[in-house]
């Protein structure tokens, strides 16, 4: 029987990554139909059920593929889930063909992973909003710290679904489609079963494959709707009573559940989840009647969130429904009849518009001129489906938003496109929470914990209020009043307050000496242009009172306090596809410091840093390259200013505040062989890797002179559902070795790309 809350049992982490579409409009519900009128009177109605099943669903196609050639015509159509997403497609004219098509030129890890998309935010939202061991999105609420009603943003699926029915969006009684059909969801408040028969199809769908706890029920007047499986997850009680005299059913089958995956209680759940499907789906098959065929589909190891596998589910449901082609032969009609009932059925579903007008509705925060200023598309264009499609896909990225939908008004030629942005109900005050743990063979444990709140939109202008505290081996308190000038958000201030503690231990040839403790009160005004989505220039001034203790250990730096004040000058770049591990992209950032007296300091000195990390993709492999240098000008960096640098990326085999020097530059190689799938449609993989880099040090603290720096590294790294994991083992031509793990949120110094200028 099928399992269709095996995805409950992956929660952590499959729960993340199973179908369903958002929706965009309300729509009204109404209970059964009553039966149509038999098709001229004289051969049976056929009413077809597709069950739920996720990625498995997809062997719905296949079923509807065997019925084209045997030429037997459907008359209405009841589906569950992804039943509803396949019947809808059909019910709209698209043929099985077409579907197949469609279904296998989906890039899945973009459309329900989400992937691929980080580069169309804009670079204050990467640069500021990157956590590493979750994706947690927190809100404040009416003083109470709240969750968003489903983990999953579907906001890429409910794109892809509205432009798969791109026209049949524009009827809204679902008996006018060239097959009648419905939809069937679960009302979360009465528990009871809700037929859709008119209003948004999109939504209808989205409302029909909403798991609870994955993603966000849909809100309908006085229901709650989720997934229809709950309930009903082979509606054959609905086609009955919309027209069939008799019913084909297309059951999606798998494996029964084995006793040795019933222990733990992720496990347990998830089951409690399947007994109650298989209860109802058990209802609806005792109600199959001997004239009705019902085709059992075996799906063998494919799962419920397997979407790269929709190409093997669809040759499963052609195989199952070759088996009955006798019994279903006797439902064809002939050829001319069948040609002719298929053209009126079938109906394409993407065009070319010109576009009236532009319109946005439905925003309390969030400006209409804005989102305008990011559209690409004007008053005038020529457009078709998928480049609105796009256009919704640039918005739904932006941090206050949780979806974008759209309507096309009027004239079917030449409509107004009206835009319907959802803003997340648990805005405007968001919550950020991560960790990091750092540990080496030869370092004490490092772990940090992180907060960030943000008020965003504070004024017409997008301002946002700005709040970090990081708790642990380093501590730290900021606040800051981001400001944009403009309405397009190109140029902006940013006030910022700071208090920090950070502990920074010394050495000498690689032995500890110290340790030390630098606690710094300041603040800075940055004022700053955003360059497109992926590159980013600030410039300001910066006063910071900075005391230095001693916490264990020798002194070789002097216990004092003093004021650096001076000008910051900073650039960035960033069109990765994730800030840790990218699979693809550039990273790049430059920045120059400069404390004087003059300008309200103790002491003057100056630093610049630059650093390039570029990924590149070969087949399912890695191949990273990275560079970085820092220079004092020759000023006589204080001890305390100088560059500290050591751990996995800036200079392996030295470990985490070993080296600290006046100047320095390294380049390295890495190559990654992907090793193992965790989570493919989230990009969670394991990779194994090798590592190769020279570096060298000017002005050492510890009096070593200027030494070039060979080392390697062999690692395993990928990101998994507790986030980035990275442990290896590095060796350098200077005898220094090191065994590191780290997990969660970058910990320590290093080059001004392993500190997180993007943070």
């Amino acid at each position: 029987m099928y399992k269709r809350y095996g995805l409950v049992r992956g929660l952590l982490p499959g729960l993340m990554a199973a179908l369903t579409i958002e929706g965009a409009l309300a729509q009204a519900v109404a209970p059964l139909a009553s039966p149509a009128p038999a098709a001229g009177g004289q051969r049976p109605r056929i009413g077809l059920v597709l069950a739920g099943g996720g990625a498995k669903g997809a062997a719905h196609v296949g079923v509807l593929k065997v019925l084209e050639e045997l030429h037997v015509p459907i008359d209405c159509i009841a589906g569950t889930s992804m039943g509803a997403l396949v019947g809808a497609g059909y019910a709209s004219g698209i043929s099985s063909a077409d579907m197949t098509t469609f279904l296998l030129g989906v890039n899945w890890k973009t459309v329900v992973g989400g992937l691929g998309q980080r580069n169309l935010e804009p670079i204050e939202q990467k640069r500021q909003g990157v956590t590493y061991s979750n994706s947690l999105d927190l809100g404040i609420v009416d003083g109470h710290v709240v969750m968003p009603a489903g983990l999953v943003n579907t906001s890429g699926i409910e794109n892809l679904l509205r432009g798969f029915v791109a026209q049949a969006r524009s009827q809204s009684d679902f008996n006018k489609f060239p097959i009648p059909y419905r939809a069937v969801a679960t009302d979360m408040v009465t528990g009871k079963m809700v037929v859709l028969d008119h209003g948004d199809l999109a939504t209808a769908m989205r409302a029909s494959m909403a798991i609870p706890g994955a993603f966000a029920p849909v809100l309908m007047d006085n229901y709650v709707l989720a997934d229809g499986g709950l309930v009903r997850n082979i509606p054959v009680d609905v086609a009955r009573n919309l027209c069939a005299d008799i019913v084909i059913v297309v059951n999606i089958v798998e494996p029964p559940a084995k006793a040795e995956n019933m222990r733990s209680p992720v496990q347990l759940l998830g089951r409690t989840m399947d007994v109650m499907i298989e209860a109802n789906e058990a209802l609806s098959l005792q109600s199959i009647r001997p004239e009705d065929v019902r085709i059992d589909v075996e799906m063998g190891d494919i799962g419920t969130a397997d979407f790269e596998r929709v190409g093997e589910a669809i040759p499963l449901g052609e195989i199952a429904a070759r088996k009955l082609a006798t019994r279903l032969s006797q439902f064809a009609v002939p050829a001319d009849q069948y040609t002719a009932w298929r053209s009126r059925t079938t109906a394409e579903q993407g065009a070319d518009v010109r576009v009236a007008g532009v319109q946005f509705e439905g925003l309390k925060r969030v400006t209409p001129e804005y989102l305008a200023q990011r559209s690409q598309i004007q008053s005038g264009d020529v457009v078709d489906i998928a480049e609105i499609s796009q256009e919704a896909v640039r918005m739904s990225v932006l941090e206050d938003l949780d979806g974008v939908s759209y309507e096309l008004k009027g004239d079917p030629a030449n409509p107004t496109l009206v835009w319907l942005p959802q803003e997340k109900i648990w805005g405007p005050n968001f919550l950020k929470v991560d960790i990091g743990i750092y540990t080496s063979a030869a370092s004490d444990d490092n772990f940090i914990f992180y907060l960030q709140h943000a008020r965003t939109w504070i004024n017409d202008l997008g301002a946002q209020w700005r709040n970090e505290v990081q708790l642990g081996t380093d501590k730290m308190l900021t606040t800051s009043f981001y400001q944009p000038f403009d309405t397009a958000q190109r140029f902006f201030v940013e006030p910022k307050l700071v208090i920090s503690d950070t502990r920074q231990d010394l050495y000498s040839d690689g032995d500890r000496l110290s340790r030390y403790r630098f606690k710094d009160r300041g603040g800075q005004v940055d004022f700053g242009l955003n360059i497109g989505s992926s590159s980013q220039i600030r410039a300001g001034y910066t006063a910071s009172r900075r005391e230095v203790r001693l916490d264990t250990g020798s002194t070789p730096i002097p216990e004092e306090d003093l004021t650096d004040a001076g000008v910051a000058v900073s650039f960035v770049h960033d069109s990765r596809d994730t800030p840790f591990n990218p699979t693809r992209g550039l990273a790049a950032a430059l920045e120059y410091r400069r404390a004087d007296d003059d300008l309200g300091g103790d002491r003057d000195w100056q630093t610049a840093e630059v650093g390039v990390g570029l990924a590149l993709p070969l087949r399912n492999d890695v191949l990273w390259l990275n560079a970085a240098a820092g220079t004092d000008f020759g000023t006589d960096l204080p001890a305390d200013r100088l560059f500290v640098l050591g751990g996995p990326v800036s200079f392996p085999g030295h470990d985490v505040e070993e080296l600290r020097a006046g100047s320095y530059w390294t380049l390295s190689s890495g190559y990654s062989w992907k090793l193992k799938d965790i989570f493919t449609l989230r990009g969670q993989s394991l990779y194994w890797g090798v590592l190769l880099q020279g570096g060298q040090t000017f002005d050492r603290f510890d009096g070593t002179g200027d030494e070039e720096i060979g080392s390697g590294s062999i690692y395993l790294t990928g990101r998994t559902p507790v986030g980035p994991l990275n442990v290896g083992f590095a060796a350098t031509t200077t005898d220094s070795w090191s065994l590191y793990l780290t997990i969660g949120r970058p910990i320590g110094s290093g080059t001004i790309l392993e500190r997180g200028i993007f943070r």
